[in-house]
């Protein structure tokens, strides 16, 4: 009767060390607009650390310019820049 017990209790302890995880990917999407590849734990969120927040995905890009500006030698600068006025950072005051 004893080992009937101790039988049951070593069964039911095991099955309480396998209790199944979902893990699943990321429902965000990266800045390159592809899904996120990061496993995540689906009982407590959908999103990984990056997309939690919705921090990371959908920002506006500002496009790089080439410099309007011209050198000392009087050629065109070859320098790209993303400030709004258009100028490197050699042409900038």
């Amino acid at each position: 009767m004893r080992n009937k017990f101790l039988i049951i209790s070593l069964a039911m302890g095991s099955l309480s060390f396998s209790q199944n995880q979902v893990d699943s990917t990321c429902v965000g999407v990266t800045t390159k607009g592809i899904s996120c590849k990061i496993k995540v734990n689906v009982d407590s969120t959908k999103y990984c650390h990056y997309h939690l927040d919705n921090k990371v995905f959908n920002e506006i890009k500002v496009k790089s310019i080439i410099c309007g500006e011209n050198t000392a030698k009087n050629t065109p600068c070859k320098l790209k820049t993303k400030d709004s006025s258009g100028k490197c950072h050699h042409h900038r005051d």
